[in-house]
């Protein structure tokens, strides 16, 4: 494991702002819908863990927009991440987590599978340090590249390929299909007005992004070669 250093009071500030805006979007942000979807999705998802004295596992915790969600059932807190940042507690890529088995509750990655070089090995990664009945919550994207950084795009056939090893699997649409094709053209005018005529982005209603958040059990010990439901 690599700890990371404390982070500065400005560091700080942009972080929580960060946070703010994933977790609770204004109207004007070009990702309200999908953003406003996921918080409520992820919070039903959360609840429904049992247990107050948590261990959780945040991949992707360079920022961590949902941990208020757990509220006070937060025993330990670990923020795994590629990128230091002062909330990031271990450096290290999803596809190698460097955590023992069957140690963690709940784990979330909020940034989407399709970051993963290996999406197959990440998954395995995360099956392998979940208690027996984990949950591991997380967002895989649908919609068109948006950053090189990118290298894959997932069906619901493809989340449940990944996550094979999980006794089950939710998928929740974070939008609808009409919902993506009007956020694509918002994101057009939005991207043109800024950027080429250097004006301040339009205050419009934002239209959201056809991603997929989906859930995965982990499986009890006993039951290793229970099939995936859908």
């Amino acid at each position: 494991m690599v700890c990371c250093t404390s982070m500065t009071r400005v560091q700080r500030t942009e972080l929580s702002k960060i946070e703010q805006t994933r977790l609770y979007p204004r109207l004007t942000n070009p990702n309200f819908l999908v953003l406003r979807a996921r918080r409520l999705i992820f919070e039903r998802w959360i609840k429904s863990v049992p247990g107050t004295s948590l261990r959780v596992l945040d991949i992707g915790g360079r920022y961590q927009p949902y941990r208020p969600l757990f509220g006070n059932r937060i025993k330990s807190y670990i923020a795994c991440d590629i990128l230091s940042t002062g909330l990031v507690d271990v450096v290290a890529r999803g596809e190698s987590l460097p955590v023992r088995g069957e140690h963690i509750r709940c784990s979330d990655l909020h940034a989407g599978f399709e970051y993963f070089g290996q999406p197959i090995e990440a998954s395995a990664q995360v099956h392998r340090v979940l208690k027996p009945d984990g949950v591991f919550m997380s967002v895989a994207a649908f919609a068109p590249r948006f950053v090189d950084e990118e290298c894959w795009r997932f069906t619901p056939g493809g989340i449940r390929t990944t996550l094979s090893q999980f006794s089950a699997v939710e998928i929740a649409p974070e939008t609808s299909s009409i919902g993506g094709l009007l956020r694509a053209s918002n994101l057009w005018l939005h991207w043109l007005v800024r950027f080429s005529w250097g004006q301040k982005s339009p205050r419009s209603y934002d239209l959201s992004l056809p991603e997929l958040a989906c859930t995965g059990t982990r499986v009890r010990p006993s039951d290793e070669q229970r099939p995936v439901h859908g």
